[in-house]
């Protein structure tokens, strides 16, 4: 065989080989980014159902704090209706915006006014702020919670 032909015949094979190569290295990439795909899906997949989990504790939790607002409110009715704060008091804390947020919910033109304030109000108003307290304290804890599963500390 003459040199040439030698010659030929090697760069043949080397064109195959890088060929091959490339094809082979080519394959595995895709491989790679397939496999990143999936995990991410996968990831993406358990964040959804972790939040949907959270979601529905955070549902719960607020269903059980508005029966127990439902249940104090109950027992308020039983209360005297003695006044307990004097007009002065109740005016300064509609002032401050305290009564007015606290009673929105049940009995704004009443939290709004300068009257006296009976023991049944006070009642409300605290239990009325508990709950509420309690939500968004319950709500916190589960964004915290989400938040910390999303970016786990190093």
């Amino acid at each position: 065989m003459s040199l040439l032909a030698q010659l030929a015949i090697a760069l043949a094979i080397f064109a195959a080989g890088a060929a091959g190569g490339i094809r082979w290295h080519a394959g595995q990439d895709a491989i790679a980014a397939e496999a990143a795909r999936e995990a991410r899906e996968t990831d993406q997949r358990q964040q959804r159902r972790f939040n949907d989990i959270q979601a529905g504790r955070q549902a719960g939790t607020v269903a059980t704090l508005n029966t127990k607002l439902g249940d104090l409110r109950a027992q308020l009715a039983t209360l005297s209706g003695r006044t307990c704060l004097d007009a002065g008091t109740v005016g300064l804390l509609n002032s401050s915006g305290v009564l007015e947020r606290a009673a929105a919910a049940s009995e704004p033109a009443r939290a709004a006014s300068a009257s006296a304030a009976s023991d049944r109000d006070v009642a409300e108003y605290i239990a009325t702020c508990r709950t509420r307290y309690g939500e968004v304290s319950e709500q916190l804890n589960r964004i915290l919670d989400i938040e910390e599963k999303r970016e786990p500390p190093d």
